[in-house]
């Protein structure tokens, strides 16, 4: 698993804008980024600046909150030491739609698909929609109907708005964790790196992997180690990785090498990280299926409110 598989992280979640708009956030990000790296002042504060200087609704407001959180980690990770500690106040699109007051005329976005699958992991983050109690022109705290209560219309905005809270609350988790899975990755080649320089080979790491439970992570992963270690070293250890490089290993070969893999234990670092990366991978799935269930749930009460 390399980086590029959560590129759909991002895919899914472009706004319907044109692309000149969508250029433009894209450089209210890039400049957010620079001033709050370089002159100290929080991302959040300085994309307050920015919408209220340019007039952001509520949807180009979160585009450029997500696009600079990506940017900062990507300007940040050269420069930290310890990738596994890299982290930074990110920027957060309701504290600067409060700071703004701003964030009117949202885009509308497409309906989610009705085939959602539940079983499988899916394949991106769908698009997120406009307020609902935006589009009804209701304020559901400034509601009052004497002793009678709400009534349905008030109830379901009122379900409507606490769903896209935790739609929002899903979606940032999943991006945090998708960051967090890369630097994941990075330790574990080199620690894979160092196991192999110190006298082990890749099929021992493998093996071991397998026995250890992360059969499919292992085939997927350390292939492309291999490449990498290869193609950074020279001379006898280059020559001697060639030499001892990893091939499809099926599961019976797997299971007669059970009794002579004594080189890599269960408590070896690289197949700690391995389990880290696979804990780190089923969190992010969950997130998924869960903004999933989240606009499911959406388009439901949409339809009861359209009903009434």
């Amino acid at each position: 698993m390399n980086v590029g598989h959560f590129s759909y992280l991002l895919e899914g979640r472009k706004p319907q804008v044109s692309k000149v708009a969508s250029d433009r956030l894209e450089s209210f990000a890039k400049i957010a980024t620079k001033r709050s790296l370089e002159g100290g002042g929080s991302l959040n504060d300085v994309i307050t600046k920015l919408a209220k200087e340019n007039d952001l609704n509520a949807n180009q407001i979160a585009r450029v909150c997500e696009m600079a959180n990506i940017a900062t980690h990507q300007a940040l990770w050269p420069k930290t030491a310890q990738k596994e500690k890299l982290s930074f106040p990110l920027a957060d699109a309701k504290v600067v739609l409060a700071s703004c007051g701003c964030g009117g005329g949202e885009a509308e976005a497409p309906a989610p698909s009705m085939d959602a699958d539940y079983a499988g992991p899916p394949t991106a983050i769908p698009r997120p929609g406009p307020s609902l109690a935006s589009l009804m022109g209701v304020d559901p705290g400034a509601v009052h109907n004497g002793l009678a209560g709400p009534n349905d219309r008030q109830r379901i905005i009122v379900v409507l708005q606490k769903q896209a809270s935790e739609r929002r609350d899903l979606t940032d988790r999943t991006l945090l964790l998708g960051m967090e899975l890369e630097s994941l990755e990075k330790r574990a080649f080199e620690l894979v790196k160092q196991t192999v320089l110190g006298g082990a080979t890749m099929r021992d790491v493998l093996v071991a992997s397998v026995i250890a439970g992360h059969a499919k992570l292992a085939k997927e992963l350390l292939p492309a180690f291999e490449k990498r270690l290869i193609a950074d070293t020279h001379g006898d250890v280059r020559s001697r990785l060639i030499k001892q490089a990893i091939a499809p290993v099926a599961d019976d070969l797997i299971s007669e090498n059970l009794g002579n893999t004594t080189i890599i234990n269960g408590a070896h670092p690289v197949l700690v990280s391995l389990d880290t990366i696979q804990r780190k991978t089923d969190e992010i799935k969950n997130g998924l299926r869960g903004i999933v269930r989240v606009d499911d749930e959406i388009k439901i009460n949409n339809q009861k409110l359209r009903d009434l």
